[in-house]
C-alpha cells in the first residue's frame, strides 16, 4: 500500500489540493487522510474508491502499479517544454473536443471550397 499512498500524495500536490480539502471531501479527519498518504493506515477498497473520485484518477492504473497518465513533463523533466500533469479523464475530454474541432473544421473547409 506504500505505492498507494506515494501515487496520491504525489497527485493530490500536482493538483494543488490540500489534505485538508481531500479530507473534507472524503467526510474525515485531516489526521485520518494524513495517514493514508503516509502510508501509516491501510485504506479498504471502498475508501480507495472515494479518493480516486475526489482526486480524479483511474484506481485501476495504480492498483496495477501502472503510473497515472502524464503528457509532457513531471518533476523529473524539463517544466519549460510547456506540458502538464493530466489524468486519463482530462486527457480523454480534451481528445473528445480536439476530434470534434477537427470535425467541424472540415465542415467549414467543405463549405468553403463549394462557395469558392
Amino acid at each position: 500500500m506504500k505505492d498507494f499512498a506515494k501515487s496520491i500524495r504525489k497527485i493530490r500536490s500536482d493538483k494543488g489540493y490540500s489534505q485538508d480539502y481531500v479530507a473534507m471531501k472524503l467526510n474525515i479527519s485531516t489526521s485520518s487522510y494524513s495517514k493514508i498518504e503516509r502510508g501509516q493506515t491501510d485504506p479498504n477498497l471502498s475508501r480507495m474508491k472515494q479518493i480516486a473520485e475526489v482526486l480524479e484518477f483511474d484506481l485501476g492504473e495504480i492498483l496495477m502499479d501502472k503510473p497515472p497518465l502524464t503528457i509532457g513533463n513531471t518533476n523529473d523533466v524539463n517544466p519549460s517544454e510547456g506540458y502538464s500533469f493530466v489524468m486519463r479523464k482530462e486527457f480523454d475530454e480534451s481528445l473528445r473536443l480536439i476530434l470534434e474541432l477537427q470535425r467541424k473544421i472540415g465542415e467549414l473547409s467543405a463549405k468553403l471550397e463549394q462557395r469558392g
